[in-house]
């Protein structure tokens, strides 16, 4: 049982939503036996001994970043990563390929693969994605390159007309590959995360802290452009001594300044993991709102999981529909600040923690339940199995 597994970044240590998706399905397919060669692109972070635990060979290459790899009709995340050592390497066997992310499928239509089993996790519509980003920046250079890179990946996205198999991370993303490339099996495989960490927790005592906590990474427009709305619309209409907390990586110093000038509002920053958990754990209400509804927010799961409180979204945050039965939705103003002052002082029972914990695991979000021997026609591998409806089984 062999895989080959391209990783669009070096996903150790896993600290945000892609690279935690692809470490835990690293972990998760080793402990069921599958011998993995990951391959995996370099910047920003060196060669990291701990993958070793999860892959039985890592292959790192150079990312062809900079202005040479915008002049062309392929995506700049495509395109520079576009290294021949990796095709090499890939046609030394005849094990199946996972592609993680349309990033990764430069070499997806090449001919020399043509014999072999390919497979292509995706994370999120793209090019949905890139325009959401184009749509949140107010940089008129940033802006020209999201909507840029959104219509070269739309056009590139028929690529995976070459893959044999495509494994959407939710429901919805998986409905829409179906409709796009009927002659490609299209399943629904939910996020993997460390749900190790959940093991035990049903029965633990129920103490909150006396916060509302929203937390994510604060170098992500996305996050920064939620943080500013909570702290221009909401804070102002709490009622006093109702404390927010901002936890999240590397926020720039004009948000650090403007959070220091928001009295009931408190950040901190670059948490370790154990203080993040904490944090989540212990908030009365984890605040988890966005205003971008592609692909599956990986800090709603955890919230969900961990959290001894209650979890306050609004509908662009919920994946599927069946998490409406899970928090609470509030999209307007108005009804948000009136569930955070309904929600504050009512406790979430422990037997409500469990019932939670145990419905999300019933809709696959935990790397056990999802993991059974996958046979394809040229090798066999641990993989995630769906129905090719969307549906998880």
């Amino acid at each position: 049982m062999k895989l080959h597994v391209v990783s669009f970044q070096v996903p150790f240590p896993p600290d945000y939503g892609g690279l935690i998706d692809v470490y835990y399905k690293l972990k998760a397919l080793k402990k069921a036996g599958c011998s993995i060669i990951l391959h995996t692109y370099r910047y920003g972070v060196t060669e990291q001994l701990a993958l070793h635990e999860v892959a039985d060979a890592v292959y790192y290459y150079k990312r062809f970043t900079g202005w040479r790899s915008m002049f062309s009709i392929l995506p700049y995340i495509v395109y520079s990563r576009r290294n021949g050592q990796l095709l090499k390497r890939l046609c030394e066997d005849a094990y199946p390929i996972l592609f993680e992310g349309l990033h990764t499928c430069y070499f997806l239509s090449n001919p020399l693969l043509k014999d072999k089993q390919k497979w292509v996790r995706m994370h999120n519509v793209e090019h949905e994605y890139y325009c959401f980003l184009g749509k949140s920046t107010a940089s008129l250079w940033k802006k020209c390159y999201y909507y840029l890179e959104a219509w070269r990946l739309r056009h590139y996205e028929k690529v995976l007309l070459h893959a044999d198999k495509i494994f959407a991370i939710t429901n919805m993303d998986a409905a829409y590959f179906i409709r796009k490339y009927p002659s490609v099996l299209t399943y629904c495989v939910p996020c993997f995360f460390d749900n190790d960490k959940f093991e035990g927790d049903d029965n633990e005592n129920m103490d909150k802290g006396d916060y509302i906590l929203y937390h994510g990474n604060l170098s992500v427009l996305e996050n920064i452009r939620v943080v500013y709305y909570i702290l221009n619309n909401l804070v102002t209409e709490l009622d006093a001594g109702m404390q927010i907390v901002i936890a999240g990586k590397n926020p720039d110093n004009t948000l650090r300044e403007k959070i220091s000038q928001t009295p009931g509002v408190a950040l901190v920053a670059n948490p370790s993991q154990e203080e993040m958990e904490r944090l989540i754990t212990y908030a009365r209400i984890n605040l988890l709102l966005t205003f971008q509804n592609t692909g599956i927010k990986l800090k709603l799961i955890y919230s969900l999981m961990k959290g001894h409180g209650h979890c306050l979204v609004n509908t662009m945050m919920i994946p599927e529909q069946e998490f409406k039965e899970l928090c609470v939705i509030a999209d307007e103003k108005e009804a948000q600040v009136a569930a955070i002052r309904e929600l504050y002082d009512k406790p979430l029972r422990p037997e409500a923690l469990k019932w939670r914990r145990q419905a999300l695991r019933g809709m696959g979000y935990d790397n056990q339940v999802t993991l059974i021997l996958h046979k394809s026609t040229s090798a066999q591998c641990a993989l995630p199995s769906a129905r090719p409806n969307g549906r998880v089984e």
